[in-house]
């Protein structure tokens, strides 16, 4: 066989392998696009038997999933009607650490007043609130340990009773928390005080 025998046949038979292959690929996208065409004119028709409705509560559900936050330290829920309000009470103010979640206390308010005819003091402590619900104590980021700690609760209140305290927060020296049986519910001595006058030491009064 001489050789331009040789380089015909070569020629056709890399001719026939060229055609085969290009037969082969444009069978195959052929077979697959219709099935993408097929899958996304499915997706398009289910999105458009939604409802507005389904609709709107969908792009909801994904801007409160973009928001929700992971609490280390967790709040109980507020009940219909209700409002969470923080306040400074410290551990000793918060009877010792042992307020948690759920707890049911009476909250008192205590004030320093001066006497500027006689230059006396007098302290005062009020009974502002009864029987309140607490939802946590301490910030949203603490640890267990933080929160036996903490330097803050929060109460569940009416919106009255959240607004008078946080006035009394502004106008008074603080608070402290009285830890009730969650089993006694009464009620009826909001607005008890008592004062007294404050005896500094070195007072030309004091015997």
């Amino acid at each position: 066989m001489n050789t331009k025998k040789i380089w015909i046949i070569s020629l056709i038979f890399g001719v026939a392998v060229a055609g085969f292959v290009y037969l082969t690929i444009f069978a195959k996208e052929n077979d697959t696009t219709p099935a993408s065409a097929s899958v996304g004119q499915k997706l398009k028709d289910a999105a458009a038997q939604k409802s507005p409705e389904e609709i709107r509560k969908e792009k909801q559900a994904e801007k409160e999933k973009a928001l929700k936050r992971e609490f280390v330290n967790p709040v109980v829920d507020v009940s219909q009607g209700k409002r969470a309000i923080s306040i400074r009470a410290e551990v000793e103010h918060g009877v010792s650490g042992y307020i948690v979640p759920n707890s049911m206390v009476d909250v008192i308010a205590y004030e320093t007043i001066k006497d500027d005819a006689t230059g006396k003091e007098y302290k005062s402590a009020v009974l502002v609130l009864e029987n309140v619900k607490v939802l946590t104590s301490g910030k949203s980021a603490d640890n267990m340990e933080a929160a036996l700690n903490y330097e803050t609760v929060t109460l569940e209140v009416t919106p009255e009773e959240g607004v008078m305290l946080s006035l009394a927060s502004k106008a008074k020296d603080g608070f402290y928390l009285m830890l009730r049986n969650t089993e006694d519910p009464e009620t009826g001595k909001a607005g008890y005080k008592q004062t007294r006058e404050v005896i500094k030491e070195g007072d030309s009064n004091t015997k």
